[in-house]
């Protein structure tokens, strides 16, 4: 096994191309392919490589036209690996002879969310504060942040300044939302959710508790305020 390892690593070398690294298991005897990355080349001068894949993100480190490693894709960036630090670049500055290979990769947001939707179900507690027992809409987005150690105030309309504004089609899953429920929208906050992407966002309903609602609802469409991005800051 270890000489067949050795062969493959070899070839990869050789190759210069992107291919599998195989592990044994000791459980079941068998051997299984993981993605590790591939080379590709940085076009330009100081490229801004970020925290997030969006141009709020933070940038890290401002890169040069060399090779780095790539780790992972969306539809506009790749995951990199620059000088032992990762981060996100746009893809409009690495040349790659082939990215269909490479994985996607989930971002912080879409973590966020799918962690959130764990909680669908749980009911709605006026100032609750516990993800299963019982929250109300601004103890869910707390709560769901502090589970990826990122602090945010307690009440909607607090939440509301922890972000940066981002108009609703820029909205990327991992937002706030923010809506004027008071049944006359003067943009006075009162209710906040996780945007889901897709036109969803989660949120704890005050009769339905934690659940998934379309932005595109006569009622939400009605009362939305704005939407924030926490995540430009970590």
């Amino acid at each position: 096994m270890k000489k067949i390892i050795k062969a493959v690593c070899l070839i990869g070398i050789l190759w210069g191309t992107l291919i599998p690294v195989y592990a044994t298991t000791t459980a079941k005897n068998n051997i299984f392919p993981s993605y590790t990355g591939v080379t590709a080349q940085l076009v330009g001068n100081e490229i801004n490589v970020r925290n997030y894949p969006s141009k709020y993100g933070k940038v890290l480190m401002l890169a040069n036209e060399q090779e780095l490693h790539i780790l992972g894709q969306n539809d506009k960036w790749y995951r990199v690996s620059v000088k032992g630090e990762e981060g996100w670049v746009s893809k409009d500055f690495v040349e790659v002879p082939d990215d269909s290979f490479i994985p996607y990769s989930k971002v912080l947001g879409e973590e966020i969310v799918d962690y959130g939707k764990l909680f669908i179900g749980t009911p709605y507690v006026w100032g609750g504060n516990d993800l299963r027992s019982g929250v109300d809409c601004s103890g869910l987005t707390q709560r769901v942040y502090a589970g990826f150690d990122i602090d945010i105030s307690r009440v909607s309309y607090m939440q509301a300044k922890d972000g940066i504004p981002v108009t609703k089609s820029q909205l990327q899953p991992g937002d706030l939302v923010f809506f004027d429920t008071s049944g006359v929208n003067n943009g006075r906050i009162s209710h906040v959710g996780i945007y889901a992407g897709n036109g969803q966002f989660l949120h704890a309903d005050s009769t339905r508790g934690v659940m998934l609602s379309r932005l595109s609802s006569n009622y939400y469409t009605r009362n939305y305020v704005m939407g924030s991005r926490i995540l430009h800051y970590f």
